[in-house]
């Protein structure tokens, strides 16, 4: 588990949960629509941050018989259900909710409490922000990426859901505060709905994008960068005649899977053999490609659905007089 990611999460669901119960608070205190889908709002966050922690801690569950390569992709899984419940929650119930207070033409009392309870919020958020941005940064400069190209490529989807969350926060805030301001300026109670609804569909926007962001980590998504360097690596060696293929699937933020085919050069595995070793050695290869071959066969006979198998071969086990044989001489 990323120790980062870890303390990212934690900080977020403290300062958002306190800011949850304030904003409640201040709601049924002045009646503010705008102050109520703020309320909606932190209590998405907080409810997807507990998600978020669950996911990091479920996806650091060593390999078993059942899951070969780990449970790495558990992180996506839980922040795609944190994405939902911020959709649903936070956007549909809040535009549903304030479109039947305007519509019943509900007046707030409006009062210094909801403008306390939003800079009581924005220093809260502010600075669980700035831990998210302190992390996410530090991630990029160890990745040796920009700013830009790392928000677009993280394979860590945790940080960068914090990250965005809050800095969604921030701005719902600052909607909150223009539309109660407006409402208590005019009279018109229409502006306090107006930017409960902006902040509705500015949760539902976030949702979208973080469900979009975990989705394709679960729908075996391929690790560019570990193709790159693999191919780059390769085709420069001189052993290497071509690289046909090269596929990699992601399974966590921190674990790749890497699977190639790899043509060598003849010179480089015929070196210094004679006419009739590099004959034996070509029967010796083809021999294996023929087992492989039949291996793969007689598994695709009764599990037809096993389209990809990529067999590695192990060496032989040395004898112990070969290892005699290797000191003496």
């Amino acid at each position: 588990m990323s120790h980062g990611s870890t303390k990212t999460v934690i900080a977020a669901i403290i300062g958002n949960s306190i800011v949850t119960t304030a904003k409640f608070i201040g709601f049924f205190l002045s009646g503010s629509s705008a102050l109520l889908a703020e309320a909606i709002h932190s209590l998405a966050d907080t409810a997807n941050q507990c998600l978020l922690y669950l996911g990091l801690k479920r996806a650091s569950r060593k390999a078993d018989i059942h899951h070969h390569f780990g449970y790495g992709q558990e992180q996506y899984f839980w922040n795609l259900i944190s994405a939902v419940t911020i959709f649903f929650l936070g956007c549909i119930y809040t535009i549903l909710h304030t479109v039947g207070q305007i519509q019943q033409n509900h007046q707030p009392e409006i009062s210094w409490i909801p403008f306390s309870i939003i800079g009581l919020a924005f220093m809260v958020e502010g600075f669980t922000f700035s831990i998210a941005l302190k992390e996410f940064l530090s991630q990029c400069r160890s990745e040796g990426k920009t700013v830009r190209e790392y928000f677009f490529t993280t394979s860590d989807p945790t940080t960068l859901a914090v990250l965005i969350e809050d800095s969604v926060a921030i701005l719902g805030l600052v909607l909150a505060l223009i539309g109660i301001g407006l409402s208590m300026w005019t009279g018109y109670a229409i502006f306090d709905g107006i930017a409960a609804i902006a902040i509705g569909l500015l949760m539902g926007a976030l949702a979208l994008f973080l469900a979009s962001t975990n989705r394709k980590y679960l729908l075996n998504y391929s690790d560019d960068d570990v193709n790159e360097v693999a191919t780059r690596l390769w085709t420069s060696d001189a052993q290497v005649q071509a690289v046909p293929l090269v596929n990699s699937i992601v399974l966590s933020p921190r674990e790749t899977l890497l699977m190639a085919e790899v043509e060598l050069r003849e010179e480089a595995m015929f070196a210094d053999m004679s006419e009739a070793e590099i004959q034996q050695a070509i029967r010796f290869m083809r021999k294996l490609n023929a087992i492989r071959r039949s291996l793969e066969e007689d598994v695709i006979k009764l599990a037809p659905e096993a389209k990809y198998i990529f067999i590695e071969f192990a060496s032989p086990p040395v004898k112990p007089d070969e290892n005699k044989g290797g000191m003496q001489t």
